[in-house]
């Protein structure tokens, strides 16, 4: 075993020639088709998928990314909306800082799971909670079953949390739609997964960007996982089912069962909690369960060989290969494997913050910044399961029983979108 691992290393560092005299560019080519063609191979239903909506959310992802690297206006819009987002967010700060006061300026990483994960459910749940009451969530429900659906083959439910998610959290944005999320259809649900995992919400960019990591780019490979997401959830879930909030299926609205703007709001703002304590617990286990293989490995192998193999330095070398398909320089393949390792059995946190001392040039750090951006890691199955489940507890089985596969869907959404930047640049 052990040789083997040392012969799969040697290979990553050492890469054929065969391999090096092919120009980036066309490597990042291969890799769009070697993503998409994964993609295809793990469906759980082939003979279902409609290619005229995978080609035309493909021609939108393709179109973010050429829009928002060729000029400055995209980059601009998305920066407002993200500066909104962030507006938002730093109201909830105010109320934690009454309530958990300088335990708000903790630690950068204490803060995004301590008490900013917790602040944003909690606030965003008593947010939705009243715009759902007012109306305001399922006319944008509508408007999107409408106008985009149609276009891109989904429905109004799934697209509005998938175009959330480019902005919001993969908690907060099944708040959203979370009257809807009982009857949702295994593909739309499907959906709902591979969109949070593929996305960054806009407090986290902002955490990242002042990390020194290019805020432009961040915020492009949020937005280009909108169509993303949709175009790899379609290939490896295709849609089987009659659709509540379908264009032309929404009849009657669905209304908010509170008694008042005040009872919608508190009402929220303790369903944000209820989440919050479930997304801690699952949370806990999650990291922990991953701490504990790593250490099973460490010993083992060093016990056994004299030799320690961690489970992360595993992952690095594996993921090699699918940084050469992003169109990553030969010569830094295993650092970008070893980033894009920390990322899926970590957090992409940790990954991001080992940039900087990657030793990487600037193409590679680029395309490394569109394959980390998303919430794909094994932690976040279980945010996932304790977030959602507790949203709508039937779905919860569904979570579990597809968690991984959605897992793996929203990875080769941020690989896809490294591939296609690693062809534009």
């Amino acid at each position: 075993m052990v040789a083997r691992y040392e012969q799969v290393c040697s290979t990553v560092k050492r890469v054929p020639v065969s391999l090096c005299v092919i120009a980036p560019r066309i490597a990042s080519l291969i890799g769009v088709s070697a993503f998409l063609g994964l993609g295809y191979l793990f469906s759980v239903n082939r003979a279902g998928i409609k290619l005229r909506q995978i080609l035309t959310a493909f021609a939108f992802q393709i179109g973010i990314a050429a829009f928002m690297l060729k000029t400055s206006i995209g980059v601009s819009l998305i920066g407002m909306l993200a500066g909104g987002v962030a507006k938002l967010y730093s109201f909830a700060d105010i109320g934690a800082r009454f309530v958990f006061g300088g335990l708000v300026d903790c630690g950068p990483w204490g803060v995004i799971v301590g008490i900013k994960l917790i602040i944003a459910i909690v606030f965003f749940g008593a947010l939705t909670s009243l715009l759902f009451y007012l109306g305001v969530v399922q006319f944008f429900v509508r408007i999107l079953a409408k106008l985009i659906s149609p276009v891109l083959g989904t429905s109004g439910a799934e697209t509005l949390c998938a175009s959330a998610n480019s902005m919001l959290g993969q908690i907060e944005s099944p708040m959203l739609v979370k009257n809807y999320l009982e009857n949702m259809t295994d593909s739309e649900m499907f959906v709902v997964m591979v969109s949070g995992f593929s996305t960054l919400s806009a407090g986290i960019v902002a955490v990242y960007g002042s990390m020194g990591i290019s805020l432009n780019h961040l915020l492009t490979a949020s937005i280009m996982s909108i169509p993303g997401a949709l175009l790899m959830s379609k290939i490896m879930f295709p849609e089987d089912s009659t659709r509540e909030t379908a264009a032309g299926e929404l009849t009657s609205p669905k209304v908010s069962d509170a008694s008042s703007v005040l009872d919608a709001f508190a009402g929220g703002a303790v369903e944000g909690m209820a989440i919050s304590i479930n997304i801690v617990a699952i949370l806990l286990v999650f990291v922990g369960a991953v701490a504990m293989a790593d250490s099973v490995i460490r010993w083992s192998t060093a016990f056994a060989i004299g030799k320690t193999i961690t489970l992360n330095s595993i992952f690095g070398a594996f993921f090699s290969g699918f940084a050469w398909l992003m169109g990553i320089p030969c010569g830094e393949l295993f650092p970008a494997g070893a980033l894009l390792g920390k990322k899926l059995v970590i957090n992409e946190f940790i990954a991001y913050a080992n940039v900087a001392t990657a030793g990487l040039g600037e193409r590679a750090v680029t395309i490394i910044t569109y394959a980390l951006c998303g919430f794909a890691n094994f932690s976040c199955v279980g945010i996932q399961i304790g977030g959602i489940g507790a949203l709508a507890p039937s779905q919860r089985g569904y979570l579990v029983k597809y968690g991984v596969l959605a897992l793996g869907a929203g990875t080769l959404v941020n690989f896809l979108n490294a591939a296609i930047v690693g062809f534009l640049l």
